[in-house]
């Protein structure tokens, strides 16, 4: 009787397969998919085996590992002024919340309160890095409709995003501004007003982008996350919310409520279109906050640092802190035994539970619409194989 079953690997990112041993006896057929020329996807190398019958997936099993940093043992032989450094490269779609993420840590196993100032300023830059994040994922969506107008402008609004970072921090891409209990930034008189500009074009962005999803075929009830795999799984943030959980960890924290979180309405479906929704949500939530923080800074005042002793050591003992991503929760473990490097500093990704949870939910996906279920939990390799 004929069998109608295949083998498919799906090759996401434009490395190229090492050799054909990649592909196991030949027996897989390859199938690159491609999200776009600004989706963060597009570097480095993640392979997906599956098994398919009917031209619906049975088993998936995401292979990792190709672009592997190594950061958590580089880590262990910095100088902790050196750390958030590093910590900046490992989501480059949003490296000020990679280093602060890891100053915070730091700052916390040593006691050190950070001057006003600064934790007004890091919320600011924060939800501006949540704010280009999706911008960059959410490139995807107009790749998918055919709307190459709606490409160009996400990829202006990309590309003046990074000139506000280099105004702001004299890089363009990493800014490693972030230092133990402070900042190191130009005046911010060089760099808010473009930024408020910025906003308005992000804002801008949102009613064409909700359009093309509304139109967006292959997206509803693709890829389903249902309530039951967000704890199994670890999932946060978008993901996590859009299947009926909300752990978004900034709620509570002293700085956020002092500000008034704009209302969406997000429909807890589970499904890729959610999860893409939330991000557009996202962004709206986002640039609404940077709003308010803005008109907060001028009637602050205060240093940029804190004093600090020539060699920093951490006193021995093992501190966790987490901040909310764009994706959701990242996590930091330092664990130090006094001296002037981490002992062990650990990293709790959250595209790297994603990508985990896409061999659970690829099976009884239709192959057309894979392209979809990845773009809904996208990732970065750095922030992916850390």
């Amino acid at each position: 009787m004929f069998s109608s079953t295949r083998k498919i690997l799906f090759v996401v990112g434009a490395m190229m397969l090492a050799t054909p041993a990649e592909t196991p006896d030949g027996e897989y057929e390859v199938i690159r998919l491609d999200l776009g020329r600004l989706h963060p996807t597009r570097p480095g190398l993640v392979r997906i085996a599956t098994t398919v019958e009917d031209d619906l997936i049975t088993s998936a099993q995401v292979n990792v590992g190709n672009l592997h940093r190594g950061d958590e043992k580089l880590f262990e032989v910095r100088d902790y002024r050196q750390i958030p450094m590093l910590a900046s490269r490992h989501d480059w779609t949003a490296p000020f919340i990679g280093e602060t993420g890891a100053a915070h840590v730091i700052e916390e196993a040593m006691g050190i309160t950070v001057p006003t100032r600064v934790t007004w300023i890091r919320t600011l830059l924060a939800e501006f890095s949540r704010i280009t994040s999706h911008l960059t994922f959410l490139s995807w969506v107009g790749h998918h409709c055919d709307d190459p107008d709606l490409g160009n402008e996400m990829a202006s609004a990309i590309e003046k995003s990074r000139t506000i970072w280099q105004s702001c921090s004299g890089n363009r891409i990493h800014p490693m501004i972030t230092r133990i209990g402070g900042l190191e930034i130009h005046p911010e008189e060089e760099w808010c007003p473009g930024l408020r500009e910025w906003l308005d074009e992000a804002d801008a962005l949102l009613p064409r982008l909700r359009a093309d999803l509304e139109a967006a075929e292959g997206i509803r009830e693709v890829a389903v996350i249902p309530t039951e795999m967000v704890d199994a799984y670890g999932l946060s943030g978008p993901v996590s919310r859009t299947s009926g959980v909300d752990m978004d960890i900034r709620k509570g924290l002293p700085v956020y409520d002092e500000l008034s979180w704009p209302q969406t309405a997000a429909e807890p479906l589970g499904d890729a279109y959610s999860r893409l929704a939330a991000l557009c949500d996202d962004v709206t939530v986002s640039s609404g906050l940077c709003r308010q923080v803005l008109d907060r800074l001028p009637t602050l005042d205060g240093p940029l640092e804190t004093r600090l002793p020539t060699a920093i050591k951490v006193p021995r003992g093992r501190t966790w802190t987490a901040m909310e991503a764009p994706w959701g929760r990242a996590g930091y473990l330092l664990e130090s035994r006094g001296g002037t490097t981490p002992w062990r500093m650990a990293l709790r990704t959250p595209t790297f539970a994603n990508v985990q949870a896409l061999e659970a939910i690829l099976p009884g996906t239709r192959t057309d619409d894979v392209e979809a279920a990845i773009a809904s939990l996208g990732w970065t390799l750095g922030d992916l194989d850390k």
